[in-house]
């Protein structure tokens, strides 16, 4: 096999790479996650709990994803899927959550509800 031919080789190689790595689906951010997911259980009013970032402090936010929040989600039903809300989501979705809620805490730089 001359070089011209194991050239064309290696770029169609990485072309499939470079396909298989743009088709993968990003992951959503985490306030389009807490949107989603979060709100429709915690908004205001609810018998929940109402819960934004900025309700708690980081630490406690911390506290939260550390030891509360499987316990407390364990049965929580996604409304608009009726599937269990922690079967659904994934790990890196969780964290993204997580970030968001840290970020955005009420002691962060930049406090938000979640609009």
């Amino acid at each position: 096999m001359n070089s011209f031919h194991r050239l064309i080789g290696y770029l169609v190689v990485l072309l499939a790479f470079s396909a298989v790595a743009f088709s993968a689906e990003k992951p959503m951010d985490g306030k389009s996650l807490y949107r989603n997911n979060c709100k429709a259980c915690h908004d205001k009013g609810s018998k929940n709990g109402t819960y934004t970032p900025m309700t708690l402090t980081q630490d406690q936010w911390r506290r939260v994803f550390k030891t509360k929040l499987v316990p407390a989600h364990k049965n929580a039903v996604d409304v608009k899927t009726g599937k269990k809300l922690l079967e659904q989501l994934t790990p890196e979705q969780l964290k993204s959550i997580q970030r968001f809620c840290i970020d955005h805490a009420a002691d962060s730089e930049q406090p938000a509800t979640c609009g």
